[in-house]
């Protein structure tokens, strides 16, 4: 039996939810990224991060880096909040990038991608516009939760009605997700 999985965090294009309010608190931290750090572009927040990703193939080298920081590391589960969690799922499934485990959270993006070959699951907001259709949330992702009358960035919302289900639901996946 190998060593007890620690998180790795990896935040959205706002550098968020804050440390206090991300669902990771209290459970084994490995570290917390931000996707300007991972691409090389700190001085980049927001809309212009989110234009370097997606247009100008910052989320290439993110995906990259991620892999190579992975690799490196002891046995990790992945928690990627919204383009975070789709850099964790690519670095999966383009770089074989050996986690035990990744919960996506408000993840959009992942609306483009197929499965992956380790255990994870999705969480996204009824009235997120981006989420995926109702056909990827059966098919791809092991386990897809859809929140009632929640919009994209609920995980930023430290009042949000269904954070403490999701922390238990992140602390029974980890627990799940061993090495």
């Amino acid at each position: 039996m190998g060593s007890e999985p620690r998180l790795l965090v990896i935040t959205d294009i706002h550098d968020a939810p804050i440390p206090d309010l991300c669902l990771s608190h209290g459970l084994p931290l490995h570290a917390r990224l931000s996707l300007g750090e991972l691409c090389v572009r700190v001085d980049l927040h927001g809309e212009a991060l989110h234009h370097h990703l997606f247009q100008e193939r910052g989320m290439e080298l993110a995906v990259q880096r991620l892999r190579t920081l992975i690799t490196n590391a002891p046995p990790l589960i992945g928690l990627g909040y919204s383009a975070g969690g789709t850099a964790l799922w690519k670095a999966v499934a383009q770089e074989n990038a050996p986690l035990f485990g990744l919960m996506c959270v408000s993840s959009t993006r992942l609306r483009n991608e197929g499965t992956i070959p380790i255990p994870n699951a999705v969480v996204f907001g009824e009235n997120d516009p981006g989420r995926p259709s109702k056909d990827w949330m059966e098919t791809v992702p092991q386990n897809a939760t859809l929140l009632s009358a929640t919009d994209h960035a609920f995980y930023a919302d430290g009042t949000h009605p269904a954070r403490p289900d999701l922390r238990k639901a992140l602390a029974r996946h980890t627990a799940n997700w061993r090495c």
